[in-house]
């Protein structure tokens, strides 16, 4: 999947989309799958290019570099606040990942 819903209702046309397609997900890996494809989205953008790799996990934030190689962990992104926070109000969820995804740019911890 690398759709960004914007809204639950997006998100649950996704869900229907991903039974019709034979690879059935639930609602929290749809939201999850939309957050990491944001991040990525963001990074690409702020580093200006395909080279970094972010993986949004349930516990923290990685981001890897065109080899593999390991170059941010944080716990400040997590799939176990983000997905909730996400489902009670997606506008300021996305726009708190994009803020601190900036953060984390404009720092130059990448």
């Amino acid at each position: 999947m690398h759709e960004i819903p914007e809204t639950m209702a997006q998100v649950a046309a996704l869900v229907a989309k991903s039974q019709q397609n034979g690879e059935p997900m639930n609602e929290d890996q749809v939201v999850q799958g939309g957050l990491q494809n944001w991040i990525q989205e963001l990074l690409d953008e702020g580093i200006e290019g395909g080279y970094l790799t972010a993986r949004l996990r349930n516990t923290d934030l990685i981001v890897l570099d065109i080899t593999g190689k390991q170059l941010l962990q944080t716990d400040a992104l997590n799939a176990a606040k983000l997905v909730p926070a996400f489902k009670r109000d997606p506008h300021m969820t996305l726009m708190a990942v994009q803020t601190a995804m900036r953060k984390i740019i404009d720092s130059g911890q990448l």
